[in-house]
């Protein structure tokens, strides 16, 4: 941004069952603080409510129905059922969250990520409304199932929870093209606290396993400590996992195998110095640890989206995709893990380098909103 421009108002929408979409909007929000805008934000559940709170946003719960998939196609049956009881507090928290937005000022834009209460209070209030995620990629690209798996069910998520856009930015850690004007294709939104974090190459190897739904990590957890003990002396494994399920992963420990509370800080620095890193195929960890240059060895969650990021990674030779963790894999990845951390390196170099936020901001500034001048130095 350059000369004199007015403060946007922004409400961004963040949705996920986990903390990656919160990461990457986080990123974004504090982006666009810095350069003078005013941002709030609008996600769901009480923890990731006060991680945007921590943060100094104000930040409010709105409500997310539940859309499972059954063949990979959400039935409108199972919709109704499964969201006919909780739909009136629904709505009326939605309502509420209409009328703090009215009360506090109607911002210029809105952003959704992957979450329907923001493109709803866009279309209310008249406003532009973009979205800025990468599960937006299964609706604007024709992608071939994985497996048993297809994006029919993401592709409709998509058109319920925000049927219009008026621009997409999609993130990619690998190169995608579409024809559509109104989609743009971005890097992926990375903290500086990844991109800025030392880098070495020590004999270990960082691993995180998620729950989704009754798919834990206990499984992947035991039989990777397995195969360290056992197979691969000369190397450590330290294991993160949340709070709640270290009671039943800490009997893993031994001797360099050391199963950890997750903390954020300590697991980007640990990726950053291992050789190799094992997760489930997460966007944001996977799009993490390729900044850091490092290869993934990936255990998909039963998802279309964790399959798919999982397939691009083995099919570009920057890692493996399992469907579980056994020992043969195991060790012919930490065989190939020199040659794969070098093609992971020159696929960072070549494609992710760029830091999407200044694009975002620039088209956010680009806004009619923005075009006013004032007395506020805009900054750069």
């Amino acid at each position: 941004m350059s000369g004199y421009t007015r403060p946007l108002s922004v409400v961004i929408g963040v949705n996920g069952i986990g903390m990656g979409h919160s990461v990457r909007q986080s990123v974004i929000a504090q982006y666009l603080r810095d350069r003078g805008h005013e941002v709030r934000i609008i996600t769901n559940g009480t923890a990731r409510v006060e991680y945007f709170r921590d943060l100094g946003f104000p930040a409010w719960d709105g409500w997310m129905p539940t859309l499972l998939a059954r063949g990979d196609r959400i039935h409108a049956g199972d919709a109704v059922r499964a969201n006919f009881w909780q739909a009136p507090a629904g709505v009326g928290k939605h309502l509420r969250l209409r009328r703090i937005i009215r009360d506090t000022g109607v911002p210029d834009v809105f952003i959704t990520d992957y979450e329907p209460n923001t493109p709803r209070l866009a279309y209310h209030f008249n406003r532009p409304l973009i979205s800025v995620d990468q599960q937006s990629k299964y609706r604007h690209l024709d992608l071939p199932p994985v497996g048993r798996y297809a994006r029919t069910a993401d592709e409709q998520r998509l058109r319920y929870f925000a049927p219009h856009v008026d621009r997409s930015f999609i993130c990619s850690y690998v190169p995608l093209e579409g024809d559509d004007g109104q989609v743009e294709f971005i890097a992926p939104v990375v903290p500086d606290l990844v991109r800025s974090a030392p880098v070495t190459t020590e004999p270990l190897a960082t691993a995180y396993f998620s729950r989704y739904f009754d798919h834990g990590p206990e499984e992947s957890v035991r039989n990777l400590a397995e195969v360290f003990r056992n197979h691969a002396p000369d190397r450590a494994l330290r294991i993160y996992a949340q709070t709640d399920e270290l009671g039943n992963l800490r009997q893993y420990t031994d001797g360099k195998i050391e199963v950890c509370t997750f903390d954020r800080e300590a697991f980007i620095a640990d990726m950053a110095r291992s050789e190799a890193v094992f997760s489930n195929a997460g966007f944001n960890l996977i799009s993490e640890a390729f900044v850091l240059g490092k290869p993934v060895c990936l255990i998909p969650l039963p998802t279309y989206d964790q399959h798919w990021c999982a397939r691009v990674v083995d099919e570009a030779e920057l890692g493996t995709a399992l469907p579980h963790i056994n020992r043969g894999a195991v060790l012919d990845f930490l065989g190939r893990s020199r040659e794969l951390r070098n093609n992971v390196v020159r696929h960072r170099d070549q494609h992710l380098v760029s830091d999407p936020r200044e694009r975002i901001a620039s088209y956010l500034e680009s806004l009619p909103a923005a075009s006013q001048r004032t007395l506020t130095r805009s900054a750069r």
